[in-house]
Order: C-alpha cells, then sequence, then structure tokens
C-alpha cells in the first residue's frame, strides 16, 4: 500500500511527529546558541531558521515526488 502526502497529513502520528521536530528544532534554548554569532555579516539565528524551514520543504517535496 503506498502512501500517499495526503493521506500522511491526515494521519495524527505525522502531525505529532511535526510538532516535536519543530519543538526540539525551533525551542529557546537551541535559538540562544546563535545569539550573537553571525555567518559571513549574517546573524547566526536567521541562518538557523531559514536552514529549518528549507529541511521541512526539501523533505515535503522528496516524499511527493516518491508518492507519485
Amino acid at each position: 500500500m503506498a502512501l500517499s502526502l495526503r493521506d500522511l497529513l491526515l494521519q495524527n502520528e505525522f502531525w505529532v511527529l511535526v510538532f516535536v521536530l519543530g519543538w526540539i528544532s525551533l525551542n529557546w534554548p537551541m535559538l540562544t546558541l546563535a545569539a550573537n554569532a553571525t555567518i559571513m555579516g549574517v546573524p547566526a539565528i536567521l541562518v538557523y531558521i531559514c536552514a529549518i524551514w528549507l529541511m521541512i520543504i526539501l523533505a515535503l517535496f522528496i516524499f511527493d515526488l516518491v508518492g507519485d
């Protein structure tokens, strides 16, 4: 049985996983690790949050490609 993105989005376990991953990666102690750091002139906190969003978007894109 192949899982599609539509079927996955209806599962409660998926939403719990997304919440837990978001809570772990975007919680306050993780965000304060890069409080005063910069990466090529850009605040490290901005780079970290953009990297997390990029990973989430790429994971959903790859899952959609595999599902089709």
